[in-house]
């Protein structure tokens, strides 16, 4: 297999791995600590590398049989990673401050009232217990779910689908969604994930209505015609 050579442009040693910049690919390519060769040397930013290319079980590029050479890559291959970096973290520093310019706190709001309220009527024995258990531990885990999405889409990992996380809302889990957004500030700038979300929560509450309009009474209705033996 043909032998490439790169420069890697990011390094987590605590964790052991980072991504090679390469000329001759249009994405990063992903570098375990297991991948090298020799483990005499560790990796640092800037420092070249040999390598082959191959793909993991997700299609996405990885390096491996990898060793690290002392001067392969012409100057511009520095230059070049090193503009791309700088240019990356513009604009994560410009869309980080256009996203805390928006911070909203009407949702959290309206969050922090619905489990108000659930807990009011327990209180008030008006409802069970069980709704309040229920919102309350799927907010949790929804929570948890965009914390390990947002820390996975910073290392690079794989992520928690869209699809997944608005689940997570429609099965009643959307008070910790709308907390993730507004305090991890995760997916709190995609305007079509929010749209979809409020419809989660639409149809998560109609969902409530129905169960306590209709099937709950039917189930009354349906015990106490049953005959008495």
């Amino acid at each position: 297999m043909a032998k490439n050579i790169g420069l890697i442009e990011s390094w987590d040693d605590a964790k052991g791995f980072g991504f090679i910049h390469c000329d001759s690919q249009k994405s990063r390519i992903f570098l375990h600590i297991s991948a090298l060769t020799s483990k005499n040397n560790r990796p640092q930013i800037g420092s070249h590398i040999e390598f082959e290319l191959t793909t993991d079980k997700q299609g996405k590029l990885r390096a491996d049989k990898a060793r690290l050479i002392k001067s392969a890559a012409s100057p511009k291959l520095q230059q070049t990673s090193s503009a791309k970096s700088r240019a990356t973290r513009k604009m994560s520093a410009k869309k980080s401050q256009k996203i805390n310019t928006k911070s909203n706190p009407a949702p959290l709001l309206f969050a922090t009232a619905f489990i108000g309220l659930l807990a009011i009527g327990y209180l008030h024995q008006i409802l069970p217990l069980w709704p309040l258990v229920y919102f309350a531990s799927m907010s949790v885990i929804t929570f948890l779910t965009y914390a390990w999405d947002k820390r996975a889409a910073r290392l690079q990992h794989w992520r928690v689908s869209e699809a997944k996380l608005q689940l997570f809302s429609l099965l009643g889990g959307w008070p910790g969604a709308l907390y993730a957004q507004q305090w991890l500030r995760h997916k709190s700038a995609k305007g079509r994930f929010k749209l979809v979300l409020w419809f989660a929560i639409i149809g998560n509450l109609g969902l409530i209505y129905l169960i306590e309009r209709y099937i709950l009474n039917y189930v009354v209705q349906a015990t106490t015609n049953w005959p008495a033996f």
